[in-house]
């Protein structure tokens, strides 16, 4: 990325002078230095022009990229949307590219963790036993940090599925405590929500709901900004799914307005994805129940 380049472009066509940028901060022939490739600026310089040109840092990277999301979230996104549609050759088209990378670039992190979680995925999805070295690296390097930021939580909430009971509990102690550090901050507490959901829907897919129960308790407390309807969806789900088993005539409801939000959304994978999750409790638990049983004919009615 040519850094300097991008500052240049955005103070142009945000009609902001070199003075006004360089205010404070570093001189104009260093300036003029930086921008044409000859220099770099401190750190701390760095970041007071960016805040003289009233960007954040995210932003920022964004617009350098060309307006572009970086390469982890958009792999991210790609391996989310394979998963949810069980897209097996989209997966191992996904599993080569990355693999190549990972080949040409034998000490970056990132690729190898995501070769991992795309191992494992397809492992899961062809029904074959896990690679138990691709479950060893990622199990090691998420038990091993105390904080959480968005690498790894992407990475926890793909492949879940390859953890034991106790793993998971050891992780959802990391989440919470995310969650009660960064609940102001709505990029973390977003990230640790949407973390504690996952867990709760394996704690109902290993039929604990006595884990599940708590884990709804903490997500209850938990202050959702307005914009998050993703989130409030995933609540409205799970919690009612938990409800429902627990005999509580309010889960029903829950369900049905997470479903609504979804059909509303035109969250068509999302809405497939969560009827067969919620036929695959029913069938763990052999929980029958008239007016779920109704609300998913419907349901796949309308998804025809």
């Amino acid at each position: 990325m040519d850094f300097g380049k991008a500052i240049s472009n955005i103070r142009r066509n945000k009609h902001i002078s070199i003075q006004q940028i360089t205010n404070n901060t570093i001189t104009k022939s260093s300036y003029n230095r930086f921008v044409n490739g000859e220099t770099q600026p401190s750190v701390n310089s760095f970041l007071t022009l960016l805040q003289n040109l009233h960007v954040s840092f995210e932003e920022f990277l964004y617009i350098s990229r060309g307006y572009k999301p970086d390469y982890f979230n958009e792999i991210a996104m790609q391996i989310r949307d394979a998963t949810i549609t069980r897209n097996i050759p989209l997966m191992q088209e996904i599993h080569a590219t990355i693999s190549t990378y990972a080949q040409q670039n034998p000490n970056n992190q990132t690729y190898l963790h995501l070769k991992c979680v795309t191992t494992l995925i397809l492992n899961s999805l062809q029904n074959e036993p896990l690679d138990q070295e691709s479950k060893k690296i990622l199990l090691n390097y998420l038990l091993k940090c105390d904080v959480w930021t968005h690498y790894e939580h992407t990475l926890f909430n793909s492949v879940i599925f390859i953890f034991e009971p106790s793993a998971v509990n050891a992780m959802e102690k990391r989440i919470i405590r995310n969650l009660d550090s960064y609940e102001l901050m709505h990029i973390y507490g977003n990230e640790s929500f949407r973390s504690l959901c996952v867990i709760l829907a394996f704690d109902i897919s290993h039929q604990d709901l006595m884990a599940a129960i708590k884990v709804v308790s903490k997500l209850a407390n938990f202050s959702l900004h307005a914009d998050m309807l993703f989130e409030k969806t995933l609540y409205k789900l799970f919690s009612g799914i938990v409800f429902l088993l627990s005999g509580q005539s309010i889960g029903l409801q829950n369900i049905k307005e997470a479903i609504q939000i979804m059909q509303l959304t035109d969250s068509k994978d999302y809405l497939k994805a969560t009827f067969a999750f919620i036929k695959d409790v029913c069938q763990i638990y052999d929980f029958h129940d008239e007016g779920l049983a109704q609300l998913l004919k419907e349901g796949y009615q309308k998804l025809d």
